[in-house]
């Protein structure tokens, strides 16, 4: 059965990250080609030896990085650049991250120094939850829960800055920021950690310390740019 997949028991570590290093491998490798079906998602448990849930799990992060694409009631697909079709998307991609990373800091530094003067209370307990869920997924290798919660986090800080124009241009590139974020997680050998960056942010925020919040961003932002250039 291996020899025809190309898939192997896993044997150790935390059972995702074997799951994703095996997949991830099989995919860059051209075992899998653009535009394949993977095996269903109960021959993959038998094929790995793990449960559903770590399948699952495995399957979103993938997604979320952009190799993958869930097709409901047909199945999972290796993802093709052809399966691209908004003129956005097609712009925000792997070969322009340090263009996107430009944006976000312009994005990113004006929306913590605003927060910072404009929070409420009711958006320091939004902030303070979402990073709490980030830390803890991110602590038990949940990591699309940990994905979905650092973004959350980052949008909860562009609202408490009142500008709903600064808001929806944040939006317009949370998607993005989940696929590079994705990418990094799989990247685990160079992936840092950077919950001392959200934290020290928060904390900012909540002390209404403007120019501290954009240092502290600005520190975030450079860690974010030297992981991506590992990978880019």
């Amino acid at each position: 059965m291996e020899a025809l997949t190309g898939f192997k028991t896993v044997p150790r570590r935390k059972l995702v990250d074997e799951v994703l290093d095996q997949m991830q491998y099989l995919i860059n490798s051209g075992h899998y080609k653009s535009g394949d079906k993977l095996p269903p998602e109960s021959e993959l448990m038998k094929l790995l030896g793990v449960g559903r849930s770590t399948i699952r799990e495995a399957v979103k992060i993938l997604g979320y990085a952009g190799l993958l694409i869930v097709r409901q009631g047909d199945g999972t697909y290796i993802r093709s650049v052809s399966m691209e079709v908004d003129p956005l998307k097609q712009i925000l991609t792997p070969q322009n991250y340090i263009q996107i990373l430009e944006l976000r800091r312009i994005l990113e530094i004006e929306i913590s120094g605003l927060a910072a003067e404009r929070r409420t209370e009711e958006d320091l307990i939004e902030m303070r939850t979402f990073l709490d869920q980030r830390n803890g997924a991110l602590e038990g290798g949940r990591y699309t829960d940990y994905v979905e919660a650092d973004i959350a986090f980052h949008i909860s800080v562009a609202k408490a800055c009142k500008n709903e124009v600064l808001l929806e241009m944040y939006k317009v590139i949370a998607n993005t920021l989940k696929e590079m974020l994705s990418k990094l997680i799989l990247d685990t050998r160079q992936y840092e950690d950077n919950t001392l960056f959200h934290e020290s942010i928060y904390l900012e925020i909540k002390g209404k310390n403007s120019s501290n919040a954009k240092f502290h961003t600005i520190q975030n932002l450079d860690a974010m740019k030297k992981n991506c250039v590992f990978i880019y």
